[in-house]
């Protein structure tokens, strides 16, 4: 019997029972289609052919409205408007009933499920959850505010529901509505900062942080009230039962899965991929955690994304997961969620009034929203402009609403008019956003902001953050010489962030190595980091107490290696990047290298810092009595101070530097002859709270000396500089100076990047054994 001619009596009569009418997945073919078949009714083919319709019409609408800096999504969402009964079911119903009838919606339905399970997994696999250990109180306050408004807006949503609304089916829905319209959504945020290019940013990686925590303050707020409805729907034990059932899935995923991530990273040999057979296994712990979860009275896809924050960050397991799997995802099965939301939308049923607590919920909720949010960025001392940024991308709509929307229609009574509101209000919103932030946002400025990363706002008590880069062995040899004389000492220590640097072609595949997850070290590519990390590891084990360590390896583009640099030390919170120059010197002090692509990396770090930055010129090899360690009894540092906020950082950094009973520090403060009058004027130095007159006691040292010396004209400082310079192991000094002490040294610049006076003391006429670190304070935006 052809079972697609299959009548009513023959299911009517069939011995087994079965009355449902068997219809193929898949075609065999045009030819072989019967007289009345049709093609179109083959589940497969016509999933195909929906999905290319999809694309062929979003790829059109995007092709239109790219040039205005839209995001995707509004093309996605409007291509399924077209395609769904606003306008093809509207004009042409013939047609949408051959190209999308009614059963294809559950075959659609179960794609963008499962989609969207994995979808949040790899979320939360991009989630880095030590964001929160570095929040600050800006970010805790403003996690506060949302989440009350939240909380408040949810309330008053629902009680407008039981008291106004008269509609019952509106009950149901008005607390899920308002919930997703004011949620902040941590996933929609990291893509539109992605899509502005401002992950990177000051104010991006506040509204990130901000976003995270609000985010997951949410989540466990959602689960709690959803063991409240089961104790009230079902009973207390039901409800007490599904929290335990949930607890113990999270304590499942925090042991075992856990464990079982960190093993396939030990497994994995560094530089190399993660075997597929992981990945797999991964993925289908995923289903079962999504399984379980479903089951025990949670979301579904909150097992997924518990397990995806349990993922450790970066490489070599969260990359590859979302290297694998992110494609299909993102590039296929969202932008099919998004125009699925558009296709079930129907503008024609926009022709009533919604209920009070809808109206509310989309007027005064937004709007308390954008209070919660404006408001405490103000009393936090942001400029309006940037509050107004921050307050724009904290209220961004994107894929998790519409997500939210699409997998739980099916679970809430949803009027089709009230839906088709939600889906306009997410587009309007994800249309407006961009086009604002992009009119208010200056782009040139990428790291300056509000956080003050830099040595001289970092407390004596605080650990001082270096990020130190490294080319070379006799690069890492030099910075530890520097970092032996920082003072790690109990009370003032040192966070060390090792950053190996190795430039690759571009056939290769950018990657950064964290050494502290245990992997497997590679016979081809850890020869040559490894002797750098060793001295590290040594510097590490000298000062087990007051060292906190990490070592990372980066390879990467020599045009790219920059960006590595400046995101790690605006990821760790870094107060000083310490780069190596790129001239090096031997023993009788001939130049034996010159990398010019060293010295155009040096000069883009410097160009957009996230904090400040060292450029460290070393000549300790033409020191006989030099090691990697300072092994002398006195090291002599001197500070070369103008007055400049480059020179006071530089001061700042000696100071830490002179508690150290082995350093020697003296500052040099250079005055014009005309200008040695300072009893009217108060020096930088005071504003510094150093009190050189009071060394003693400040500093905790005798050895701290204080000198001002007095020059008529530029040749005279020259020669001073260079002639002081020769006495000392060490010489500090600002970059920046602008001056009038100094503009005649800037005519004849050969290194700019060391500013006039680092210039001076690194030019080829000058054959000394003492080292240079020349230092830019980080730029902070005024406010």
């Amino acid at each position: 019997m052809d079972i697609n001619t299959t009548t009513y009596a023959d299911l009517k009569n069939r011995l087994d029972g079965s009355c449902h009418q068997f219809i193929p997945v898949y075609s065999d073919g045009i030819w072989n289609e019967s007289n009345d078949g049709n093609i179109l009714k083959h589940a497969l083919l016509r999933l195909y052919l929906e999905i290319a319709v999809t694309f062929i019409l979003t790829s059109v609408i995007h092709l239109l409205l790219r040039r205005y800096g839209l995001p995707r999504l509004i093309s996605e969402i409007l291509a399924g408007i077209i395609l769904g009964p606003s306008v093809l079911g509207h004009f042409w119903p013939d047609a949408s009933e051959v190209l999308f009838p009614l059963q294809s919606e559950k075959v659609l339905s179960a794609l963008i499920n499962v989609s969207y399970m994995i979808f949040m997994f790899l979320i939360a696999v991009k989630m880095d959850i030590s964001l929160i250990k570095k929040c600050s109180r800006r970010e805790w306050r403003l996690c506060a505010s949302l989440t009350m408004n939240l909380l408040v807006i949810t309330f008053i949503s629902s009680l407008l529901g039981r008291t106004a609304d008269k509609h019952s089916f509106t009950k149901d829905w008005v607390n899920f509505f308002s919930g997703v319209m004011v949620l902040t959504s941590f996933p929609v945020i990291a893509c539109l900062l992605v899509h502005l290019k401002m992950v990177n940013s000051e104010i991006g990686r506040l509204a990130l942080s901000t976003a995270l925590v609000t985010d997951l303050f949410s989540v466990l707020i959602v689960n709690f009230y959803d063991f409240l409805d089961i104790m009230k729907e079902a009973s207390v034990r039901a409800g007490v039962k599904s929290a335990v059932l949930s607890f113990a899935l999270f304590a499942f995923i925090m042991t075992f899965l856990r464990k079982l991530m960190f093993w396939i990273i030990r497994r994995t040999t560094e530089g190399k991929p993660v075997k597929n057979i992981y990945i797999i296994i991964i993925v289908f712990f995923v289903m079962v955690v999504a399984i379980f979860g479903d089951k025990v009275g949670i979301q579904f896809f909150y097992g997924p994304f518990i397990f995806g924050l349990a993922v450790p960050p970066g490489p070599p397991l969260a990359s590859a997961l979302v290297g694998k799997l992110d494609t299909i995802i993102t590039g296929l099965s969202l932008p099919v969620l998004a125009s699925y939301c558009g296709y079930k939308a129907n503008i024609w049923e926009l022709n009533h009034m919604p209920p009070a607590s809808i109206t509310f919920t989309m007027t005064w909720g937004i709007a308390m929203k954008v209070a919660a949010t404006f408001i405490p960025a103000i009393r936090l001392k942001m400029c309006f402009r940037d509050a107004a940024i921050l307050t724009l991308i904290l209220n961004a709509k994107g894929i998790v609403e519409l997500g939210a929307f699409a997998t739980n229609s099916h679970k809430q009574t949803i009027d089709a008019g009230h839906f088709t509101m939600a889906v306009m209000a997410i587009l309007i919103v994800a249309m407006v956003v961009p086009l604002a932030v992009r009119k208010l946002h200056d782009s040139s400025k990428l790291y300056p902001g509000y956080q003050q990363r830099n040595i001289l706002h970092t407390a004596e008590s605080e650990y001082l953050g270096i990020l130190v880069c490294t080319h070379t062995q006799d690069d890492a040899k030099a910075a530890v010489r520097l970092l032996e004389v920082s003072n790690p000492s109990k009370g003032r220590g040192l966070s060390i962030f090792g950053l190996y640097l190795e430039s690759i072609s571009r056939e290769s595949t950018p990657i950064i190595i964290n050494h502290q997850l245990g992997q497997k070290a590679s016979n081809s590519s850890g020869a040559h980091q490894q002797p750098t990390i060793n001295i590290f590891k040594f510097f590490k084990a000298e000062h087990s107490r007051s060292v906190n360590l990490q070592v990372f390896s980066a390879f990467s583009l020599p045009s790219e290696m920059h960006k590595d640099i400046c995101w790690m030390a605006f990821d760790k919170s870094v107060a000083l990047i310490l780069l190596p120059f790129h001239r090096k010197w031997n023993a009788k002090g001939e130049l034996i290298a010159d990398d010019q692509a060293l010295r155009t990396l040096n000069s883009k770090v410097l160009d957009e810092p996230p904090s400040s930055v060292g450029i460290l010129l070393d000549r300790s090899k033409m020191n006989i009595s030099s090691s990697t360690f300072v092994s002398q009894s006195i090291y002599s540092v001197v500070v070369y101070y103008f007055g400049s906020e480059d020179d006071i950082e530089a001061v700042a950094y000696a100071t830490r530097m002179a508690v150290c009973s082995r350093v020697h520090l003296t500052v040099i403060h250079f005055t014009l002859s005309n200008n040695c009058d300072h009893t009217t004027k108060r020096s930088p130095l005071d504003d510094l709270s150093m009190g050189f007159e009071e060394k003693d006691e400040m500093l905790g040292t005798n050895n701290t000396i204080y000198r001002e010396q007095i020059v008529t004209e530029g040749d005279d400082l020259a020669r001073m500089i260079r002639e002081k310079a020769e006495k000392y192991d060490l010489v500090l000094v600002g970059r920046r100076h602008n001056l009038p002490i100094t503009s005649c040294l800037s005519e004849c610049c050969e290194y700019p990047e060391l500013g006039s006076v680092g210039d001076l003391l690194a030019s080829s006429d000058f054959n000394n054994s003492v080292s240079v670190l020349v230092i830019q304070k980080q730029n902070i935006q005024l406010k």
